[in-house]
């Protein structure tokens, strides 16, 4: 974890990471005018500390140290002079944590701190994220800020595995390669994130953040805000006109809005209500242009989807109908599959519990052994050699097609030694039988009928 921390675009992710969770919480408050000015100063601030690490390349310094004190003096000066009568506390802490964070980066060598770092960019944003004030909005800069992370810990795993090629082979292994397995490992890492996530049921769809447990409920995508945050949306209503009385009482307004202009997919937030949106003071130009263009894209989904969606609409009620209608037919349908289900498994069963051959062996031990109704000579002989194959067959050692019987013999007495004498012997007089000139004696069938009666025996044991 104290592995020197080289490579450049690790700090340009660690940078871009913490900027984007900085500028989260500044987001909050773009009704007050002041979302650019922020933005700028925590960029130059974040720039900077971090350029202050990257020139130590990997090796702390008295340099490093010097500046981390400039930065820490004042950040504390600005928290007691500008956060706090500003914005009081909580949120003047969060920041005071940003300018500590500013004041580490100037030490910033090793993977232990960029992972540090990484750490704090992850609570700054979850508490942005749980203000009641966020909204989908946010997700212009959450979004990115999710691709930075992943992008800072893929390029720090792959240049020190690069780092690792370089020293043992004495090789470079270039930094357009690099950068290419960088790209391409963040893709696959948020394709793979955003594929699992569309793939796993949400409950909280139209939300930013759970709503169970929380205080507030004013992160709902595309809704009214909610009770716990009533309180201190009516002190931000002189700041932005409109913003909560114009929804009307309990989401009238909005509801009438929705309905009017619906939205293509269920609880995101209308063309409208994104044009309100893109409208609110203070909001960035791009941003708004970019929401805009985002609201005529809907409309022309919702409208090309509208006669698609009209159709499913009217099959799925013709087939509710349709069901209603033959309900009879249909139970007896699911009965008739259900035994057919039944009897498939009862054979899937017997097949894999060798029902079949454990009845066979039964009979061929109460026909042949109990009431002596085997065959004469040779024919005798084929009965109480087949006999005992499917003994060994039940036994799982049954015979391969294309063994002879010393190999079967050899293959089904491997692991069974109180088999092996008997089922020896037996297999010595099919052969001389089977094989041999002489005519068959019944004294020979007679000795395997007690040979297989001990096979039996020993098996069943």
């Amino acid at each position: 974890m104290n592995t020197p921390l080289t490579y450049t675009p690790a700090y340009l992710g660690l940078f871009a990471s913490l900027w984007l969770a900085l500028v989260c919480n500044s987001f909050l408050d773009i009704q007050y005018g002041g979302f650019t000015f922020e933005a700028i100063f925590w960029a130059l601030m974040y720039g900077w500390t971090l350029r202050v690490a990257w020139l130590q390349r990997g090796q702390p310094s008295d340099y490093g140290k010097r500046k981390q004190k400039i930065v820490l003096f004042i950040g504390l000066a600005i928290f007691v002079l500008v956060f706090l009568p500003r914005w009081g506390m909580p949120r003047a802490g969060l920041y005071l944590l940003g300018m500590l964070q500013a004041a580490q980066n100037c030490v910033t060598t090793t993977r232990r701190q960029l992972h540090l770092g990484l750490l704090v960019s992850a609570v700054m944003v979850m508490f942005a994220a749980s203000h009641y004030r966020a909204d989908w909005t946010m997700l212009f800069y959450l979004l990115p800020y999710i691709v930075a992370v992943v992008f800072t810990l893929v390029s720090e795993q792959i240049s020190r595995r690069a780092q690792s090629i370089r020293d043992s082979s004495l090789q470079d292994t270039g930094r357009a390669g690099q950068g290419m397995a960088i790209g391409a490992a963040t893709f696959i890492i948020l394709g793979i994130a955003g594929v699992l996530y569309l793939a796993t049921p949400q409950v909280t769809w139209p939300y930013l953040h759970s709503q169970f447990g929380q205080v507030g409920n004013g992160a709902r995508v595309g809704g009214s805000s909610g009770a716990g945050a009533a309180a201190d949306q009516r002190q931000d209503e002189a700041a932005t006109p409109g913003s909560s009385s114009e929804q009307g009482k309990d989401g009238e307004g909005a509801g009438e809005e929705a309905a009017a202009n619906p939205s293509p997919w269920r609880g995101w937030p209308t063309p409208g209500q994104m044009r309100e949106a893109a409208g609110r003071p203070g909001m960035p130009g791009w941003q708004a242009t970019a929401i805009g263009e985002l609201a005529d894209l809907s409309e022309a989904i919702a409208r090309a989807w509208a006669p698609v969606s009209n159709r499913i609409e009217k099959l799925l009620k013709d087939l509710a109908e349709w069901l209603q209608q033959n309900k009879p037919l249909l139970v007896a349908s699911l009965f008739v599959l259900m035994l057919v289900a039944l009897l498939v498994a009862l054979m899937v069963l017997f097949r894999e519990a060798k029902t079949r051959t454990w009845i066979r062996t039964r009979f061929d031990y109460w026909y042949l052994v109990s009431l002596r109704r085997h065959a004469s000579g040779l024919d005798g002989a084929n009965q109480f050699y087949r006999a005992m194959e499917r003994l060994f067959a039940l036994a799982d050692a049954p015979r391969s097609r294309v063994a002879n019987t010393r190999e079967f013999l050899r293959d089904a007495t491997h692991f069974r030694d109180n088999m092996r004498p008997a089922a020896t012997e037996l297999t010595l007089i099919f052969e001389r039988l089977r094989y041999g000139a002489s005519t068959p004696a019944a004294e020979e069938i007679v000795r395997m009928s007690v040979l297989y009666q001990e096979l039996y025996r020993s098996q069943a044991n």
